[in-house]
Order: structure tokens, then C-alpha cells, then sequence
């Protein structure tokens, strides 16, 4: 109940705060209008001892430098304004987008606050200056000011809050005294403020401020969010990080008549538009690009651009020196050709380098598959390798998500967690499917390209012998305890028939025994009647012990060798009414005992079924060891009816089959006979 009235009320106050964000945009719509034709006019003073109402901020120069580069002062002031402008209507336009759909909790609300203030306010509050030159009033020119002078704060809000609304780690929130510390640089007066502040020391100074609010995003980046969640920040990370480049690149290179002409446009440019692009794309269409692919290609372009910037510098400036010509033509064109030269190759190991530290070594499937082969020789066991295999894949391609599925168990074993439908890679023995491996690509909109395609079949190979192998111990485990409990099994039966029959039998021609002895001189023929009971149960127990032994193994097959042995078993259920046949070579090569016994009883059980349910005249048996112990039990008798289902003697030859790995097939058609097939290995 509190829970809901506590949500009631948010919602009831972040409803009046769109309300009165909705006045304050338009006032800011009106003093922006306004502020248009000011900042022309603005731009177009040249500041002097007598004007401060100029855009000392954007144009130090004087009409004799503009004179010297040929640029007029009306075509310099339209060009900056334009910048202004188009920078200026892309925020309007991404801020009001973010209000529209964004603004239903507050860190929209926050989102679009930033960029309507920097859209109404302009680069470095270029449009809020201008105003003070528009003849307004006061309270007009103050409330458009008061309401932009927090943005930079509100910039910090959202670095410490983005993308989930919550602060963490515990010190991010120095982050607010830090913006805090650097609103006082900027506005208290000297020595305090930092314009007076040497070169180095305002880089150092907007490097530590910006380059923090942009570190806990890493930080969070790394150790806290989701795929979903890490996708967004990329778009946040990569803009501010051209910013903060931008802001140290311009205060070290602006130091010229050129750099000062065109400082409010490179700012704009390099600063503030990547912040804004950033931004709009962080909050609403984060997975409509591939953001991945594209820092890979602006570190690319980057990295190559400033090494061969800083070959041809080199080459020319080195044989200027040494030649003693400056702008040399033929120099210059040297210069040109070594960095033509230079341009393949470098691009290729740069591409490779940036590469692989985005996508990991899917470039490199050879080597990916030589480690991965090293590593997987020193696990012993396949289930183990099977988790190393997984988890490797993952670490070396920087994938999200890797699993294999195996399709006999549908057992899991995975690494990561998959932030859509993985790509399925299917896991192949012996033109056998045995399971699956199971991909996430790096990001939601993105697909494993064709150099990913070729490392995971790879991958999917050695993951194919793994799974066979994994699936053979696992079998093994399973035949040996099969084994302990068949042993067993026999053990508990043994016992049960020695226990319970032989051990009593025994006891009784004991005392029958000692009790003949006693009536002999007494009365012998009472004697004589204890003495044939005992022969009696002798032969009784004789013919116990005989099904015992005959139970474990058929002693007609250590008599007369299997092929003769169900020779015997044919004539004995042969009659009048069923002829039997036995078709089978006259010697047998060797045979393990297993096998032997299993095909005298699959044998005995089928001629079983034969006699009692088949209604057979003829019935044949085939035996072939060419390959394996081939067996086949054929009839022309009534066939098993559709509706019966197997009984004991049917499942008894099945599982004999199966307990040797080998198979057996039962076919039958009403009114045409019975076919029993069964194949058992040899070795």
C-alpha cells in the first residue's frame, strides 16, 4: 500500500513538472527567436576599448586579420550563425522527441532538459549572450538565463544516473562538486577564473572535470551492466569521448589567428554536437546502428590519420632541414608518395590491431583453433572441456553468449548470458546432428558476419568430438553400473535360490539322515522308508542345483558348442505339426561367452513364441558371423496381432540385445508370420 501511494505521488509530482517545463519551453522558443538577429548583430561588432557588447568569446580578431585571410566580417558572422543554428534546431528537434516520449519518468525528463537548453541557450551559451544586446526586458532576459545556467549540472546528473536512474559506485557522487567547482571557474572573477588560467592547466583542468563523468560510465560499463544496458552506454561513451578529445585537441591547436577566426565552429562542432548526437541516440535509438562497427571504424581512420599526418610531417620536415627549402614541391610530392605507400599495409595492421580489440581474434581462425587445441590436450576429462571450450569462445570473440546443447539429453552447458535469440551452429559426428552450439551476437542489431561464421564452424567441429566423446563416458558410466547391478542382481538371486531352496533341502536330508540312523536297529524298514526319502530328495536337490548352473550358463554349450546346441534346441520344440531348420556354418570362429550365451537364449526365447502363440508349420533359423553375430528367426505362422502388445519373451530378447550394444528388430504381419532379427557384436 505504501509502495502504491508512493508511486501515486511521483506521479503526481512529475506530472506538475511537465506542466511548468512546458511554460519555461516557451519561453525559451521566444527568447531564442529573439536571440537570432541579436547574435548577427553580436557577431558582426568588432571588439574595442569602447564595445563590450561583441562576441569576445567567439571573434578576437581585428578587421586588418580578417583583411589578411580575405574574410569578410558579414560572411564570417553568417557562417558561424549557421553552424549555431543547425546545431541548435538538431537539439530542439531531439530534445522535444525526447519529451514525447521519453518524459514519462525523470531521467527523460532530465534528457530533454539538457538538450532544449543547449538547443535555446547554444554553444557555450552563444544565443543567452546575444540577448543581453536585444533591448528586452530585465525579467525577460533573466528568466531564459536563470533557467539554462543549470545544464551543465543537469549534464552531470545524467552521466551519474544514465541509464537506469541510479547512482553507483558511492563515490560518483563526487561528480556533482566536481561540475560544481567548475561552474566557479567559470563565472567568479580573476584570479579564480579559469580564462586567466595557463594553457596546460585549463587541459588538465577540463580533462579531470569532464574525463570523471565519463570514467564512472566506464566504470559501470565494466562491472555493472547488462548487454542491453552496455549497448546504450556505447553511444554515451563514444560521443563524450570525442568531446574530450575535442576539448584538449582545440585548447592546445587554437593558439593561432586561424584557430581563433574559427573557434565557436570547431567548438560546436567537436564538443558540444557529439555530446547532443550522443545523447539523443544513448536514450532512444541505441540498437538502431551497429555501434561496435562504427568506433571501429573512426578508431580505424583515426589511428591512421594521425600516424601518416605524422610520417609526412617527418619526411618533409626532415629533408627541408637538410636541404634547407621550405615549400619545396618536389619534397612535398615525396612526402606524398611515401605516405601512398606507407597507406595499405598500415591500414591493414591497424585494422587488425582495432579489430581485434573490439572483436576479438575472429580474424585470426587459425590461431584461435591451434590455442584452442593446446588448451583442450590438457583437460581431462570431455565434460570439463566441453565448459573450457565455452567459456574460451566467449573470452577470445568477445561474444555475449556461448552454449552447447546436446541433443540426447538436451544438457546445457553455457557461458554468459544471451541477450536475444543466439545463432544455432549445428554439431555434426559421422553425418550424425549430436547438438548444437548456440552464438549471441555481440550487440541485438548485429549478425555474425562471415569471418565469425568461419571461426565458429571451426569452433563447432572440435565441439562435435567433445560432445561424441562426453557422450561415450557418460554411456560407459552407465554400461558399468548396468554391470555392478546385473552382478548384483545375479549375486541376490543366487543367494535367494541357495538360501531358500538348496540350504533347506539339505537340512532336511541331514536330519532324515541321523533319523535312519537311529530306527536302523530298531525297526529297519522304517529305516529302509527314511533312506529312499533321502535318495528322493537328493535327486531333487541334484536337479536344483542342475537349473542353477544351467541358468548361468547352458551347459550344452560348453558340451556341444552353440551351432550344435541349437541344433538340439530345434529337434526338442520340432513335432509333428512345426518343422524347425537351423541354417548356420558348421564351425563358429571363437566367440566371447557374453555373446554365445545371448544368442542361445534370444534363440531359445524366439522358438518359445514359435511353439505356443505362432500356429507356425515351418520355422527357420539363420545364423551369419561374417560381420557381427547375425541372427534371424523367421515363421509362417498367424503373426503378432496389432493390438497385442510385447510381452516378457519379446522384452527379454530386446534387452539381451541391448546389453551387449547390439540391436534387434521384431517385424510381423497378420497371417504372414513372425521375423526376429538381432545383431550382436563379436569382440
Amino acid at each position: 500500500m505504501t509502495d502504491t501511494t508512493e508511486n501515486t505521488n511521483n506521479h503526481s509530482i512529475l506530472k506538475w513538472v511537465r506542466r511548468i517545463w512546458f511554460i519555461l519551453i516557451v519561453i525559451l522558443s521566444f527568447s531564442f527567436l529573439v536571440s537570432i538577429p541579436a547574435a548577427y548583430n553580436m557577431l558582426t561588432t568588432i571588439c574595442d576599448a569602447t564595445n563590450t557588447e561583441c562576441a569576445n568569446w567567439a571573434q578576437q580578431t581585428t578587421l586588418e586579420v580578417l583583411a589578411k585571410y580575405h574574410i569578410s566580417l558579414a560572411g564570417l558572422a553568417i557562417f558561424n550563425l549557421v553552424v549555431f543554428l543547425v546545431f541548435s534546431v538538431f537539439c530542439w528537434f531531439a530534445g522535444l522527441l525526447v519529451l514525447r516520449y521519453r518524459s514519462h519518468d525523470w531521467h527523460g525528463l532530465l534528457v530533454s532538459y539538457l538538450l532544449i537548453t543547449l538547443a535555446a541557450g547554444g554553444p557555450s551559451f552563444f544565443f543567452i549572450i546575444s540577448l543581453e544586446s536585444a533591448n528586452l526586458p530585465p525579467l525577460v532576459e533573466l528568466v531564459p538565463g536563470l533557467v539554462i545556467l543549470p545544464m551543465y549540472l543537469a549534464l552531470s546528473l545524467f552521466f551519474l544516473t544514465f541509464p537506469d536512474g541510479q547512482i553507483y559506485p558511492k563515490w560518483a557522487l563526487a561528480g556533482i562538486p566536481i561540475i560544481l567547482a567548475n561552474y566557479a571557474v567559470w563565472l567568479l572573477p580573476d584570479p579564480v577564473n579559469i580564462e586567466g588560467w595557463p594553457q596546460t592547466t585549463t587541459s588538465l583542468w577540463l580533462l579531470f572535470v569532464f574525463g570523471f563523468h565519463i570514467g564512472i560510465q566506464g566504470y559501470r560499463y565494466r562491472y555493472n551492466y547488462t548487454s542491453e544496458q552496455r549497448q546504450q552506454t556505447k553511444w554515451l561513451l563514444y560521443g563524450a569521448a570525442i568531446a574530450l578529445v575535442s576539448v584538449i585537441v582545440l585548447s592546445i591547436f587554437l593558439n593561432n589567428e586561424i584557430g581563433t577566426i574559427l573557434e565557436g565552429v570547431l567548438t560546436t562542432v567537436g564538443f558540444y554536437l557529439p555530446i547532443a548526437v550522443g545523447v539523443t541516440i544513448a536514450i532512444l535509438f541505441y540498437g538502431l546502428w551497429d555501434i561496435d562497427i562504427i568506433i571501429n571504424r573512426t578508431l580505424v581512420y583515426a589511428v591512421l590519420t594521425t600516424v601518416l599526418v605524422g610520417v609526412y610531417a617527418l619526411v618533409v620536415g626532415t629533408l627541408s632541414h637538410f636541404i634547407q627549402v621550405q615549400g619545396n614541391f618536389a619534397i612535398s610530392l615525396f612526402g606524398a608518395g611515401v605516405v601512398a605507400v606507407l597507406f595499405q599495409p598500415l591500414r591493414h595492421i591497424v585494422q587488425r590491431a582495432i579489430n581485434r580489440w573490439i572483436f576479438g581474434q575472429r580474424d585470426e581462425p587459425l590461431k584461435v583453433m591451434i590455442e584452442l587445441g593446446k588448451s583442450l590436450e590438457i583437460i581431462l576429462s570431455p565434460e570439463a572441456a566441453l565448459h573450457h571450450l565455452v567459456e574460451t569462445t566467449a573470452r577470445t570473440l568477445k561474444l555475449p553468449y556461448v552454449a552447447i546443447e546436446a541433443s540426447e539429453d538436451s544438457e546445457l552447458i553455457s557461458f554468459g548470458t544471451s541477450p536475444m535469440k543466439p545463432e544455432r551452429f549445428p554439431l555434426i559426428y559421422h553425418a550424425q546432428a549430436i547438438g548444437m552450439l548456440l552464438v549471441a551476437p555481440r550487440s541485438t542489431k548485429e549478425i555474425l558476419n562471415a569471418a565469425d561464421q568461419l571461426v565458429l564452424e571451426n569452433i563447432a567441429r572440435q565441439a562435435s568430438n567433445l560432445v561424441y566423446a562426453s557422450r561415450l563416458t557418460k554411456d560407459l558410466q552407465k554400461s558399468r553400473q548396468q554391470i555392478l547391478t546385473t552382478r548384483e542382481e545375479e549375486r541376490r538371486r543366487l543367494r535367494r535360490d541357495l538360501h531358500d531352496g538348496l540350504g533347506p533341502a539339505l537340512a532336511t536330508l541331514t536330519l532324515q539322515a541321523e533319523a535312519a540312523r537311529e530306527w536302523l536297529s530298531i525297526n529297519p524298514d522304517k529305516s529302509a522308508d527314511l533312506l529312499e526319502e533321502i535318495i528322493n530328495g537328493t535327486q531333487t536337490t541334484l536337479a536344483d542345483i542342475r537349473r542353477i548352473v544351467y541358468a548361468l550358463r547352458p551347459p550344452a554349450l560348453d558340451d556341444l558348442g552353440l551351432v550344435s546346441a541349437i541344433r538340439e534346441q530345434a529337434t526338442q520344440y520340432s513335432n509333428n505339426d512345426l518343422i524347425i531348420t537351423v541354417e548356420a556354418p558348421e564351425a563358429l570362429p571363437p566367440l566371447p561367452a557374453a555373446v554365445e550365451v545371448a544368442a542361445y537364449r534370444i534363440i531359445q526365447e524366439a522358438l518359445t513364441n514359435v511353439t505356443r502363440h505362432s500356429k507356425a508349420q515351418l520355422c527357420t533359423v539363420c545364423l551369419d558371423v561374417e560381420g557381427a553375430m547375425d541372427i534371424k528367426i523367421s515363421d509362417n505362422g498367424i503373426g503378432i496381432p496389432s493390438k497385442r502388445h510385447a510381452g516378457i519373451g519379446l522384452n527379454s530378447i530386446h534387452e539381451r540385445a541391448a546389453e551387449l550394444g547390439g540391436s534387434c528388430l521384431i517385424t510381423s504381419q497378420p497371417g504372414a508370420g513372425t521375423q526376429v532379427v538381432v545383431s550382436l557384436p563379436k569382440g
